[in-house]
């Protein structure tokens, strides 16, 4: 089952899914628009997560 971790950080979203035992995850990246210059900052939230297969999940996230 799909663990609920849309709105979370990338790093602790990421623990969650390995300790629910997703092996392989796959990531979309995108930024957001409000953010005016082009530098990537260590703040990223999970927007969506698709589970791919039993132990597979793609997850699009976005830096702030």
């Amino acid at each position: 089952m799909l663990p609920d971790i849309v709105g979370y950080p990338l790093e602790k979203g990421k623990e969650i899914l390995l300790s629910s035992g997703f092996s392989n995850i796959d990531m979309i990246v995108t930024k957001s628009p409000f953010n005016s210059n082009d530098s990537v900052t260590d703040h990223c939230r999970i927007l969506r997560a698709v589970e791919i297969c039993h132990d597979e999940i793609e997850l699009l996230v976005c830096y702030m």
